[in-house]
Order: C-alpha cells, then structure tokens, then sequence
C-alpha cells in the first residue's frame, strides 16, 4: 500500500485492518488486538519463510476502541477524526492529530493498512 502524498491524501485514505488480525473485546469493553509480531526488512530476508512470528497483544484505550470500531473499510482517516470531535466535544485539528497518530501507530505494527 502506497504512503500518502500530501496532508489532504492522507486524511482521505481508508484504513483497513490487515490479514491475520484478530480484535477481541474485554471485560472492561475495550479492544484488545492479536497481531504477529513485526520484523525490521532485513531480518524478515535472513529468516526462512516456514519461521512462524509470535503473535502480540495490544489493548487499546478508550478512545481508540472509539476508533477501532468505526474502522469499516469505507471511513476515511477524515471521516474517524470528525467522530471522534463530535464523540469527544474536541476540535478538529486535534482530533485529526490524534486519529492520524493512532492510525501510524497502528500500521507501523503491522495491524493496519491505508488503501
């Protein structure tokens, strides 16, 4: 998947969570992502492909369970921040900021993807 170009082609990208991905909820009702782990390029060409990578868990908070829930493959970046706003009476600049974090966050683990 390609990396936005400008600030408008990154807020207009959708995200979607990538194959292998597995969200369970919690007790406490937030989500809770199973992934494999993640290996820098280098290391990942030394290892043979039969090599199975251990698998990671992550907890989200509030609100980026907010957000994980709202991740439908046809929301934009753009789309999750003007949620989040209304959700949490934020303005837009830092609900964008904070949903574009999360949203880098989450793909530099390999859990999601920008199409």
């Amino acid at each position: 998947m390609q990396q936005p170009q400008s600030k408008a082609d990154a807020l207009s990208a959708v995200p979607v969570p990538m194959p292998g991905i597995r969200a369970t909820v919690s007790d406490q009702g937030l989500v809770r992502i199973s992934h494999p782990a993640t290996l820098k390029p280098w290391l990942a060409r030394l290892l043979p492909t039969s090599v199975t990578l251990p698998t990671r868990t992550l907890e989200l908070d509030a609100m980026g369970t907010f957000v994980w829930n709202r991740i439908d493959g046809t929301a934009s970046v753009h789309d999750l921040a003007r949620q989040v706003a209304e959700h949490y009476s934020c303005l837009p600049a830092e609900a964008q900021q904070a949903v574009a974090m999360f949203i880098r966050q989450l793909g530099q683990r390999g859990i999601l993807g920008l199409r």
